[in-house]
Formats: structure tokens, C-alpha cells, sequence
């Protein structure tokens, strides 16, 4: 599948934007949205993954897939891009059609739309953190807004982020709090799990990523089901 650059293109507005002049009429691609401008809740903290400042990454829209600076906004579950064509808009985001977003990458992060039953828990964008064909780990990234003086000292509103994690087998979609999420999707090799966990002096729990994938890695090499 091709990449296109944004770089050129009119999002003057509220957009409906035709590639028709990059790509051919037939395979045009179409992004529709609407400016979703800044606001700025906190001095200190912010709502946004990683970086309040934009990045380049790459969507995959409508079946196509574009390179454009973007923020993903974990508060609110939203992917934004820049508005990079126009001086007077450039600094404000532009909010696509959520649903329509497949799939986007920020560094090496890469995150899916799941809805349905395909969601673990409520629709919206997930970071794949692990992925396998008998197993993948997820994660929802979110933030949590906190008013008043933090013990830090900080007044006014603090985001804080806020990370789930969930183990999708075939048969299971168990939300990690610790090792027991493995022993439940894996029943018949729990002392196997434990050995391994305690050989490689892992810690299961969230916000331990490393040793999360490792033990998913595990698990797939095995060829559990």
C-alpha cells in the first residue's frame, strides 16, 4: 500500500480533501474533518501521549495510508493531525473521522481502532504492544485529570496517565493486573510461566512493558493455546 504526503494538500476549514490531483481520480483518497483547536488546561501536564508537540507518524485512512504530523490525545481518545497548508490554521489540530482511522503509528508505538467485540473494553484505540497470531497484548492508553494541588505541589488541573493491559488469546481477552492473567489463559502451563517468570526475574504488572512482552514472547514460541 502507497504513502502519501499531506505537505500539499488545501485542509482549509472544515475539510473534505481529494487526492485526485497526487494519486488519480481512481484512487483518490479522502480525509473529511473539522479543526479542533488547543486548549491549554494545565502548566504542567498534558493530555496527549507522550508529547504535547506534534510528531510524525503514519495513519492508515480509509484503506489508505498517510505521512502527517500528528498528536494522539489520550483524555479524549483522539487522533489529531496538523493543518500544515494553511498559515492561519497551522497550529490548530484537525480531528479526523475517528472510525475511519484503521490504524496509526507514533516512533514505534503502533495503535488499532477495535470496536465491537473485537475491543476489550470500550471501543477506541489500542496500542499493540505484542502481537502474534495465537497471541497479542494490548494496550489503552489514557490520562486522568485531577483538580486542585497535586502532591507535587502543582495547582489547578494535573493529567496523570493511565495505562490497562489486556492478554487476547482465542479462547480469552483477560485484562493483565499481574502473572495470574497468564495462568488463566494458560492453565495447563503454570508452573512453566512461573519458571520462566522467575528465571528471567520478570515483574508482571502494569507499566512493565518490557517484561510483559517477553513473557508474550515466551508464550508464542511455545505454541500454546
Amino acid at each position: 500500500m502507497g504513502q502519501y504526503s499531506v505537505s500539499t494538500l488545501d485542509l482549509d476549514d472544515h475539510v473534505t480533501i481529494w487526492y485526485d490531483s497526487m494519486i488519480g481520480q481512481e484512487n483518490i483518497g479522502l480525509i473529511e474533518g473539522t479543526l479542533y483547536p488547543f486548549l491549554n488546561k494545565s502548566l504542567h501536564s498534558h493530555e496527549y501521549f507522550i508529547e504535547k508537540n506534534w510528531q510524525l507518524g503514519r495513519l492508515t485512512y480509509k484503506g489508505q495510508t498517510f505521512e502527517v504530523n500528528m498528536l494522539y490525545n489520550t483524555f479524549h481518545d483522539l487522533l489529531l493531525i496538523q493543518n500544515a497548508t494553511n498559515s492561519s490554521t497551522k497550529m490548530e489540530p484537525l480531528k479526523l473521522a475517528q472510525y475511519l482511522i484503521s490504524d496509526f503509528e507514533i516512533g514505534d508505538k503502533i495503535f488499532k481502532r477495535l470496536d465491537g467485540i473485537e475491543a476489550p473494553e470500550i471501543p477506541g484505540f489500542y496500542q499493540v504492544l505484542f502481537e502474534a497470531p495465537e497471541i497479542n497484548i494490548l494496550v489503552r492508553r489514557a490520562k486522568n485529570k485531577v483538580i486542585g494541588t497535586t502532591s507535587e505541589g502543582n495547582s489547578g488541573v494535573t493529567y496523570y496517565p493511565l495505562a490497562s493491559y489486556f492478554l487476547m488469546t482465542k479462547n480469552h481477552q483477560i485484562k493483565i493486573n499481574n502473572k495470574s492473567a497468564f495462568f488463566k489463559a494458560y492453565p495447563s502451563h503454570k508452573q512453566e510461566i512461573r519458571d520462566f517468570i522467575g528465571s528471567n526475574g520478570l515483574l508482571i504488572k502494569p507499566n512493565q512493558d518490557r517484561d510483559i512482552k517477553k513473557l508474550a514472547m515466551y508464550c508464542h514460541q511455545m505454541k500454546w493455546e
